[in-house]
């Protein structure tokens, strides 16, 4: 994990530095760009493991250079801004990005948030010891195949982020349990304390939607109010 290739991307020279001085210490390699442009180009050539993205940028919306990301990699995401408003984060997290942090920051909580995401990424792609029945996962509408990164709905093939692929495949490991949104950031995100709880739920309004969506009643992911949520359908045995 500590030889993972970070891109950070920020118009502010000062800024990669100070980020790149102390990721560099963790022994991450880090590659920067100043702009939406050479942002997209670095991870067509680099296919960085991370992301950091700031939201201001001289040539383009770090909103829409996110959507145009997520179309690109898998790898996470995570938006550094000064735009720390709670309409602000539920829109970078709904174009893909995996977590969003607000400036100022705490340097530490920016790397204990990093490697909780390149823990969660490495255990997802890196699976070779999972026996194989937990590699694929099968309910009465969902087929989500972890060696592939490939989920199917009703036999339809639907793109979902690195992390709502793990937080569905998470759900659907504990079928009817019901967890907290605290538990699923310390179980899916790898941390507890750190996010705003919204993580959580934008994530599992987007599943939903691209999952039946209003459609469906109750959801396959069902809020059980003050509680948390639960996955509903029951996951069939491989044989």
């Amino acid at each position: 994990m500590n030889n993972s290739t970070i891109l950070l991307v920020d118009d502010e020279k000062e800024i990669r530095e100070l980020i790149s001085i102390y990721l560099k210490k963790e022994g991450f390699t880090i590659i920067e760009a100043s702009n939406a442009i050479e942002a997209i180009t670095k991870v067509k050539n680099s296919n960085p493991h991370l992301i950091i993205l700031d939201v201001f940028l001289p040539d383009l919306d770090g909103i829409e250079l996110c959507r145009q990301v997520r179309n690109m990699t898998s790898s996470p995401i995570l938006f550094l801004s000064c735009k720390d408003s709670e309409i602000d984060k539920v829109t970078g997290l709904s174009v893909g990005a995996d977590d969003y942090i607000g400036k100022p920051f705490s340097i530490h909580e920016l790397i204990a948030r990093i490697k909780a995401h390149l823990r969660r990424n490495l255990y997802l792609y890196g699976n070779a010891h999972v026996p194989k029945e937990d590699k694929e996962l099968r309910s009465q509408s969902i087929s989500l195949n972890i060696e592939k990164h490939e989920c199917y709905f009703e036999s339809n093939l639907v793109s979902l982020t690195s992390k709502e692929f793990q937080l569905l495949s998470f759900f659907m490991s504990h079928p009817q349990q019901v967890f907290s949104s605290v538990h699923l950031l310390e179980k899916v995100w790898g941390y507890e304390s750190f996010a705003d709880l919204k993580t959580v739920m934008v994530h599992i309004g987007k599943i939903r939607k691209k999952l039946g969506g209003e459609s469906r009643n109750p959801p396959i992911i069902q809020t059980i109010r003050g509680v948390g949520y639960k996955f509903n359908e029951e996951i069939q045995k491989s044989y």
